[in-house]
């Protein structure tokens, strides 16, 4: 599953994988071979699930008691394990569509709120960096500046940054996932009508 972050808040027992398998044995008790083949059609061929990643997704969920299984013995083919979903997994399916269905609004909410007028992301060395803080620093304290002068080699559209008074500064250092990171927000409202813009 692309898209649904692997933490989940304290308590919540299933990863995206998990979620998946848990909205289909909502629907009906399946096979596992049968999960998978759905798993295939719902996602049109986009993921693929391996029987690596899903059997011993079903065996946590089983050892949480959030399925349950039984075995077919079939006397000309392969035995089938059937799963279904049980009381305490649906309640934890209700919990955690919850959760997501929050998780999208806030997103959502915060897409609509930071409009972007233009973004640029690159590596550079500490005299590059340097150099560019000078530059930055001049158009702040300048009329304006063209983003295209800040990053010469930048694709897209072209923007005009215009700082007016009084400028907010934010800034965070901050160590996450073995990396050391500085965050710095730049804002001000401009003097026509318009919202708040932030560099």
């Amino acid at each position: 599953m692309i898209g649904l972050p692997r933490l989940m808040p304290h308590g919540m027992k299933v990863g995206a994988v998990s979620l998946w398998l848990l909205l289909l044995l909502s629907e009906k008790p399946m096979y596992g071979y049968e999960i998978i083949r759905e798993l295939e059609k719902r996602f049109s061929g986009y993921w693929k699930p391996k029987t690596g990643t899903i059997y011993p997704a079903l065996d946590r969920l089983e050892k949480n008691r959030l399925v349950t299984s039984r075995v077919e013995f079939r006397e000309e083919a392969p035995d089938r394990k059937h799963y279904a979903l049980t009381e305490k997994g649906r309640v934890e399916l209700a919990s955690t569509m919850s959760y997501w269905t929050k998780m999208t609004e806030i997103l959502e909410n915060y897409r609509e709120t930071h409009q972007s007028i233009f973004r640029h992301k690159s590596e550079l060395g500490k005299q590059e960096l340097s150099s560019f803080f000078v530059k930055l620093g001049e158009a702040v304290g300048g009329k304006s500046v063209d983003t295209k002068n800040l990053f010469p080699g930048s694709i897209g559209k072209q923007a005009r940054i215009s700082p007016t008074e009084p400028v907010a500064l934010k800034f965070l250092y901050a160590k996450e996932n073995h990396k050391l990171e500085i965050h710095m927000e730049i804002e001000w409202t401009p003097h026509q009508k318009g919202r708040a813009q932030s560099i």
